[in-house]
C-alpha cells in the first residue's frame, strides 16, 4: 500500500488549526513507524482517537514485540554457544587425535573386515599374525573336502609391511582423522600359485587320479638332482583356487567355504626342457663357490647349499621349465649365522712386555699376546650378486661380504717379577764364573745346567755380557749367522739380549754332548751355549718375559772346570756361536 498522508482540521477547536497525520495501517494493525520509529494508535470508526484503547493495544503488541526480539537473541545465542562447543571439541579432537594416532592405526583402519583403530605398531603385529592364523579355506569338490590355512596355499606374509600398510593407510592430519574414511587393508604377501594348486588337489584328488607335472628335485643322498616325468590326469580349476587365495588374503581371518569343479588335467612340461634343466642344475653343483672376508677367512659353499639356491621353474603357457637362480636364498646364507661367525675374527688386545715399573718400565720388545685386528660382517656386500652371476654363467668364484676392521688396542703388561718368594716366578742365572745356569721360580732351585758362554778374546768382542735381561724371542730351529760362523738348523733358542741366545749345540758340529760344554770351556760368539737335550728343556721353561740374569767373570785361562762325561767321545772340533 503506498505511504499516502492526509491532512485536516479538528472539529472542537476550530480557531486553532491543528493538524493531525494518518499514516497507513501495517500488517500487524499498527500503524507504519514515522520516520522516528515509533508506531501512531489506529483512528476509531468515528474519527476521534481512542486514547485509553489505543494505548492498550500498542502496549500489547509493543510487548509481544519485545518478546519475540528476547526469544530471537535467546535463540542466536544459543546456536552460537553451540557451535561454539562443536568447534571446540573439533579442533581439541584434531590436536589431540593427531597426537595420539600419531604412532598408531587411524580411526577407521581395518585390517580385512577388523578395526585396528589405535593399535600401536607391536599390537597391530599381533593383530597380523592372529588373523593370518586364524584364515581358513575349505575347498569341496565330489563329496570331499580339504581345509587350507594360508600356509598351506603357498602364502607367505610380510608383517612388517602389512603393519607399514596399516599405519600408512591415511596420511595427512585432516585425512588421517577422518572416521568417515574406512579403509580396508589386505596382507601384504607373496603366493605360490604351484603350491596352493598341489595342495588343493592332494586333498581333494585320488592320487592315482592327479595329474602329475614333471619334477627336476634335489636328492641328499645322491647329492644330484632327480628328474620325475610328468602325467594327465585331474586336477581342480586352478582359476577359481587363486581367486579363493586372493579373497583370503584381502580378509584375513575369515573362514571360507569355496566350492571347486574337478577337471581334466594335463602335464604341461615338456619332458625334454625338463631333462635339461636336471642336467644344468647338476653341473652347477661342482662350481667352486667361495665367500670370504676380504682378509684372512674364507667359507666354501658346500653342493647341498648350492642345491638351495637353484629354483627349477616351470612356465605352463609355454610348456617349459628353466632353472632360476634364488638370489634372495643367497643372500640369506651369505648373512647367516653360522658364515658370518665363520667370517668373523675376533679383536685381540696386544700385550706389550715391559719391565716392572720400578726399574723403569720399558718395553722388551716382547709380546705376552700378539695383537689381532677385529673383523666383523656388517652385511652381504656384493656377495649374493657375484655368486648369482657365477651360478647363472656356470663359473666358479670367490666373493667378499661387507665387513668392518676394529684395529686392536695395546696394552702394556709388567714382565713376571716375583723373585723373593719360594715357587714365585720364573727367571734364569747365568753363572759366567762357574760356566752354569740355574732355572728357578722365585727362591726355589728348579734345575741346573753346564754351559760355555762367549769366548775371551784381546779385545772382548766375544764375551756374553752381563746384566739383567728377558728373553723376547724364541725359535725352535734357525740358521744362525755372524761374523766368523754360519750354523744351519741351530736348536731350542731363547733369544734374551739383542744376538745372544740360550740354545744348544748342531750335532753335526760336536756331537750330542759337547765336550767343551761339558767342561766348562767358554767358546761361543756370546750365545750361552748348552746340550740340546738341556736347551730343550729351557727352551720350554724360560717363557717370552722370563728374566734373565747373566753375572760372574768369564774364566780365561782355556782350562776345563770340570771332567768330561764319558759319553764326549764323540766330539769332532768347530766352533760355536
Amino acid at each position: 500500500m503506498a505511504n499516502d498522508t492526509f491532512s485536516f482540521s479538528s472539529p472542537d477547536d476550530q480557531d486553532d488549526q491543528e493538524t493531525a497525520v494518518l499514516q497507513p495501517v501495517a500488517a500487524d494493525g499498527l500503524f507504519a513507524a514515522a520516520a522516528t520509529g515509533t508506531a501512531t494508535p489506529q483512528q476509531s470508526d468515528n474519527g476521534t482517537n481512542n486514547h485509553a484503547d489505543n494505548t492498550a493495544y500498542v502496549g500489547e503488541h509493543v510487548m509481544a514485540s519485545t518478546t519475540a526480539k528476547s526469544h530471537g537473541k535467546a535463540a542466536r545465542i544459543a546456536i552460537i554457544t553451540i557451535f561454539a562447543v562443536l568447534l571446540a571439541a573439533l579442533i581439541a579432537y584434531f590436536f589431540v587425535g593427531r597426537w595420539y594416532f600419531q604412532d598408531k592405526a587411524a580411526p577407521g583402519v581395518h585390517l580385512g573386515n577388523v578395526s585396528v583403530m589405535g593399535q600401536t605398531r607391536e599390537e597391530l603385529a599381533n593383530t597380523v599374525k592372529q588373523q593370518q592364523n586364524n584364515t581358513t579355506v575349505t575347498f569341496t569338490a565330489e563329496g570331499n573336502s580339504v581345509k587350507a590355512s594360508l600356509k598351506d596355499l603357498g602364502v607367505t606374509v610380510d608383517t612388517d609391511k602389512t603393519v607399514d600398510a596399516l599405519l600408512n593407510a591415511k596420511t595427512g592430519d585432516v585425512a588421517k582423522l577422518n572416521i568417515f574414511d574406512q579403509p580396508h587393508i589386505a596382507l601384504t604377501a607373496t603366493t605360490d600359485k604351484e603350491t596352493a594348486e598341489q595342495f588343493v588337489t592332494d586333498g581333494l584328488v585320488d592320487e592315482t587320479d592327479r595329474a602329475q607335472i614333471a619334477t627336476v628335485v634335489y636328492n641328499k643322498s645322491t647329492k644330484q638332482f632327480d628328474y620325475t616325468a610328468g602325467q594327465d590326469g585331474k586336477g581342480p580349476d586352478i582359476n577359481v583356487v587363486n581367486a579363493a587365495v586372493k579373497e583370503a588374503v584381502a580378509t584375513p581371518g575369515e573362514n571360507a567355504t569355496v566350492p571347486v569343479k574337478i577337471q581334466t588335467a594335463k602335464n604341461p612340461i615338456d619332458e625334454a626342457s625338463a631333462q635339461q634343466t636336471r642336467f644344468d642344475a647338476n653341473a652347477k653343483l661342482g662350481l667352486k663357490l667361495t665367500v670370504d672376508n676380504g682378509v684372512n677367512k674364507s667359507v666354501t659353499i658346500p653342493a647341498d647349499t648350492i642345491a638351495s639356491f637353484l629354483k627349477p621353474t616351470v612356465n605352463k603357457a609355454d610348456g617349459t621349465m628353466s632353472l632360476v637362480v634364488d638370489r634372495d636364498a643367497i643372500t640369506k646364507y651369505v648373512t647367516s649365522d653360522s658364515v658370518t661367525k665363520e667370517l668373523t675374527v675376533p679383536k685381540v688386545t696386544r700385550e706389550v712386555y715391559i719391565t716392572p715399573k720400578d726399574e723403569g718400565g720399558v718395553e722388551i720388545g716382547a709380546d705376552k699376546t700378539l695383537g689381532v685386528d677385529g673383523i666383523e660382517v656388517t652385511g652381504a656386500g656384493d656377495a649374493p650378486e657375484r655368486l648369482a652371476t657365477a651360478i647363472e654363467q656356470n663359473q666358479s668364484t670367490d666373493s667378499t661380504v661387507a665387513v668392518k676392521d676394529s684395529p686392536y688396542d695395546v696394552k702394556q703388561v709388567e714382565v713376571p717379577h716375583n723373585f723373593d718368594t719360594a715357587n714365585g716366578d720364573k727367571w734364569v742365572h747365568v753363572d759366567l764364573t762357574n760356566q752354569t745356569a740355574t732355572a728357578y721360580q722365585g727362591t726355589t732351585v728348579v734345575r741346573k745346567f753346564n754351559i760355555a758362554s762367549g769366548k775371551p778374546t784381546a779385545d772382548g768382542s766375544m764375551l756374553s755380557d752381563t746384566g739383567t735381561f728377558y728373553v723376547y724371542l724364541k725359535y725352535e730351529s734357525q740358521t744362525m749367522v755372524g761374523e766368523g760362523y754360519n750354523q744351519p738348523g741351530t736348536p731350542w733358542i731363547s733369544y734374551y739380549n739383542g744376538g745372544e741366545a740360550l740354545h744348544g749345540v748342531p750335532a753335526y758340529m760336536w756331537g750330542e754332548h759337547p765336550i767343551y760344554v761339558q767342561q766348562g770351556i767358554p767358546g761361543s760368539h756370546g750365545c750361552i751355549n748348552m746340550q740340546v737335550a738341556d736347551a730343550k728343556w729351557m727352551y720350554d721353561f724360560a717363557t717370552i718375559g722370563t728374566r734373565v740374569v747373566v753375572d760372574g767373570t768369564t774364566p780365561t785361562s782355556g782350562q776345563a772346570l770340570r771332567p768330561a762325561g764319558a759319553d764326549a767321545t764323540g766330539w769332532q772340533g768347530g766352533n760355536a756361536s
